[in-house]
């Protein structure tokens, strides 16, 4: 892992990407928005939350947008999500819990097919998911239908399934070393732009 002074001389962000100011949701964080094209989560984009093998949780770095996109009116939605990030949003005293769902796939059909139906239907403010599959071709399905239904789609793969180019908005990775953590925003083969420790 990076030392916070190495972090600090990595490669600045590009802030003038196709991610305008008012296409974008402030994460909370003033350094993670620093990292962040155009500043904050995408309003209708994928976000790619890698995280490590051991299973570290990073709901937390979107936990202060969720707060305000559930006063929003529209639903967050959590497709089949693993207990401790479920329980971190459920018992969030911030959070509307009348306007979060939880999700189970469709059966017979992927997770990542409801996925795609959630942010298509322009009800869901967010929409959380854990696949576990990595393909490029649904990543470029799932923006089309985060643009189309206006939604922030966040996805939290861990990295031994993280293995194929990427064809979300934003790709960041998660470390974490004894006690200590990095978030890396990434490029789609995996090599990191920027990084700061949070």
């Amino acid at each position: 892992m990076n030392t916070a002074k190495q972090l600090h001389h990595l490669h600045a962000t590009d802030r003038k990407s196709a991610c305008g100011a008012s296409l974008v949701t402030a994460s909370g964080c003033p350094v993670l928005d620093d990292m962040l094209p155009g500043g904050g989560w995408p309003k209708g984009g994928v976000v790619e939350l890698v995280v490590p093998d051991d299973h570290a949780e990073a709901i937390d770095l979107v936990m202060p947008a969720l707060r305000r996109l559930s006063m929003q009116g529209r639903w967050i939605a959590l497709v089949t999500p693993p207990l401790p990030s479920r329980a971190s949003v459920f018992t969030d005293r911030e959070i509307n819990a009348n306007h979060v769902l939880q999700v189970n796939q469709h059966p017979g059909r992927s997770g990542l097919w409801t996925v795609e139906s959630m942010l298509r239907s322009g009800d869901c403010a967010a929409v959380l998911a854990w696949p576990g599959c990595d393909t490029e071709l649904m990543d470029k399905r799932l923006q089309k239908a985060a643009m189309h239904g206006k939604s922030l789609c966040v996805l939290f793969r861990y990295e031994s399934e993280a293995t194929h180019p990427s064809g979300v908005d934003v790709r960041l990775k998660v470390e974490v070393d004894e006690g200590a953590r990095a978030v890396y925003r990434v490029n789609s083969r995996g090599d990191a732009l920027s990084g700061a420790a949070l």
